[in-house]
């Protein structure tokens, strides 16, 4: 199938805006024509992998200073350059229509002695970033980029590689997304264009499976564990709708719930009655389809993915982390609260991971202070699944996302206990994780 280019298209196609945009057109319209999408869209913002996107798996003996290192920490943005023909020596490569920010990456952004890796990974990393920087990008380092400005609205057309921004912004924003890979999206930044189909189209925004809620969801992590609850009971290209009498979700629950949902399920949209704003009523939700599934989700299937996320023996915990995705500065502030005239254990590490953005206005107002003094360090850019070496050499870890919980049972050999936010707290302070069962 041909693609339809308007005249700008073409002028890019012929080489006439530039090699880079020239390559990377060619690219996107090779996907367009895998896809059988018949033309382009323009988009307005992307979110991509710019910094080292090394995994702690791809060093199990935890040694980062050396060489061979280094260099992989290259290989994924350089792999990009070629592919779109990208001169590191020309600036500004990017669609400047375009608002590009970077996804999270291996080391945190301020420092590098707390996360256990030697200054010549940091800087490598740093390195990367700044030739990012030198070509538009935006330096945001997060994967939660509605937290730093990059918010789309309705209608909307976006590209990003974080799973659960592309369910954050179909879902609600409204705007238009379809997960996309590092090259591909990557690409799509340089020439502002990307092929219309899928999330794109109309007649495929509407709900295809319903799951009628009959459970509590008052907290962060009882829509933390409904993302998986929902995520496993999804065929392929499912969109959920979420229906029933519960209150009315926050930013901080969305963000958990999409961010799970991801993990359990390849959904790129679900609709949540009377929060989505192409799900106002349930009629609208479905689009005048019926439904290919009904499901009703209890507080026994919730309980019962709490019990099965957390480690079954009560034991000490040295490793501790909040912040997946990357923490707002109210969360942080409720921390700091929580957290007043208690101290982390002595031998134990207790972790936030947050973004630039959100870390900038919660040191100005003297949060990250107030945690600090706890013992706790505020973390930027990354994760425990990002930020290599910063767990190394734990014997017991604490999380409060089931994505880390579930992600990390292949990184880790040694007890992985998942909870609540505040019981996370409670095990830095005393060094020790008590299990509760729910059954």
């Amino acid at each position: 199938m041909r693609v339809r280019l308007t005249e700008e298209e073409q002028r890019m196609l012929n080489g006439e805006r530039g090699e880079a945009k020239r390559i990377a057109l060619s690219k996107i319209v090779e996907l367009a024509e895998i896809l059988g999408a018949e033309e382009l869209v323009p988009i307005t913002k992307a979110h991509l992998c710019c910094g080292s996107t090394a995994s702690p798996a791809d060093f199990p003996d935890g040694v980062l200073d050396r060489p061979e290192t280094l260099a992989k920490g290259y290989d994924d943005y350089q792999t990009k350059h070629k592919c779109t023909g990208l001169d590191p020596k020309e600036f500004h490569q990017f669609c400047t229509d375009t608002y590009v920010i970077d996804d999270v990456h291996c080391t945190d952004t301020f420092g590098w002695e707390w996360t256990q890796q030697p200054k010549s990974f940091y800087d490598n990393n740093m390195e990367i970033l700044k030739a990012a920087a030198d070509h538009g990008v935006v330096i945001g380092s997060t994967c939660a980029p509605y937290l730093a400005g990059w918010l789309p609205t309705m209608g909307e057309y976006v590209v990003t590689t974080e799973s659960s921004n592309v369910l954050y912004c179909n879902s609600v924003l409204g705007a238009k997304c379809n997960g996309g890979g590092g090259i591909t999206t990557f690409c799509a930044a340089i020439c502002g264009r990307t092929p219309k189909w899928g999330l794109h189209l109309p007649e495929n925004r509407h709900g295809t499976h319903v799951f009628h809620i009959d459970c509590h969801l008052d907290t962060k992590q009882q829509w933390d564990m409904l993302g998986f609850a929902i995520g496993e009971r999804l065929v392929p290209n499912a969109i959920p709708v979420v229906t029933g009498d519960f209150p009315t979700p926050d930013l901080v629950k969305l963000k958990t719930f999409f961010t799970a949902l991801a993990v359990a399920s390849g959904c790129e949209m679900c609709l949540i009655v009377g929060v989505s704003p192409e799900a106002q009523t349930y009629e609208m939700a479905m689009g005048g389809h019926e439904p290919q599934g009904e499901f009703t989700i209890t507080d026994d299937i919730i309980n019962a993915h709490i019990d099965d996320m957390c480690h079954p023996v009560s034991g000490p915990v040295d490793f501790l982390q909040l912040g997946c995705p990357n923490m707002s500065a109210e969360e942080l502030a409720r921390i700091a609260r929580y957290m007043e005239g208690k101290k982390v254990k002595e031998g134990v590490r207790f972790c936030l991971f947050t973004n630039i953005a959100q870390y900038a206005m919660a040191k100005q107002s003297g949060i990250i202070d107030r945690l600090e003094r706890t013992g706790a360090k505020v973390l930027t850019s990354g994760c425990i699944l990002r930020t290599i070496n910063v767990a190394r050499g734990a014997v017991g870890i604490g999380l409060s996302a089931g994505k880390l919980t579930i992600s990390s049972k292949s990184e880790q050999t040694v007890p992985l206990y998942y909870g609540t936010d505040e019981e996370v707290c409670d095990a830095a302070v005393k060094g020790y994780w008590e299990v509760k069962r729910h059954a």
